[in-house]
């Protein structure tokens, strides 16, 4: 087993009402639509956005969707601040576990989201780099899908 450990930071600022933001966030069914790279696919077989909440889905590629994540929510502050932690595996082999931190600050018409992973891989850089990968694409597409609708 080889553990690698990180704390990845982003910020993304979009042109966007904080409530349009939050609530693309919030709901699954939009989430599902922008936080997976193109070409790839979320299938939720659980979610429940709420303090002590539990997500269950699947990603990969949308033929097999070979991983297996759990997000448990620790603190939601609507349209502020969500903390969750998130594991992924697969074939029930554990890749990586983490703490995610997500806020969100207003100026007028514009949002600023700050993301902030701090992911353990079980399974040497390349969950890592997945997750930096993965949330810096998300960002972009979260931008892109509340500015599109």
């Amino acid at each position: 087993m080889s553990i690698v450990h990180e704390t990845l930071k982003f910020t993304k600022t979009i042109n966007a009402e904080l409530s349009r933001v939050w609530e693309a966030f919030a709901d699954p069914i939009q989430r599902a639509r922008w936080s997976v790279p193109m070409g790839e696919a979320m299938v939720y077989e659980r979610a429940a956005f709420e303090v002590g909440g539990r997500d269950r889905y699947r990603c990969g590629s949308p033929e097999s969707l070979d991983f297996v994540n759990i997000v448990d929510y620790s603190l939601i502050v609507p349209q502020s601040l969500i903390v969750y932690t998130e594991t992924v595996t697969t074939s029930d082999q554990p890749l990586s576990a983490g703490v995610v931190t997500w806020s969100f600050t207003v100026s007028g018409d514009i949002t600023e989201v700050q993301l902030t992973s701090q992911v353990t891989s079980f399974v040497g850089d390349g969950m890592i780099e997945g997750n930096r990968n993965g949330h810096a694409k998300a960002l972009n597409q979260l931008e892109e899908f509340v500015l599109d609708e």
